[in-house]
């Protein structure tokens, strides 16, 4: 579950019934900008809080999770867990 505050910019994630990633594997949340995807930061599914800050995202439309390669990536690779609109 994504939470963001259009007038602070901040964003948090509820990390809720994602599969944990199989090793050398993370999720990456994006922000989706005018059909561009925004690296919104990556996802610790094994942190002990599961509701956690993400990076401030000025402007979105949506907001997707897909599994990255440890690390994360530039542009967003397949397969997409979770798309939502803003």
């Amino acid at each position: 579950t994504v939470y963001w505050n259009k007038q602070t910019k901040d964003v948090y994630l509820l990390i809720n019934s994602l599969p944990q990633p199989a090793a050398g594997k993370q999720y990456q949340l994006w922000a989706i900008v005018d059909g561009v995807p925004v690296d919104a930061g990556l996802l610790e599914t094994n942190a002990p809080v599961a509701f956690v800050k993400m990076k401030n995202i000025p402007k979105a439309q949506a907001f997707a999770i897909t599994l990255e390669n440890t690390g994360g990536n530039k542009t967003p690779t397949m397969p997409i867990y979770v798309v939502g609109k803003t």
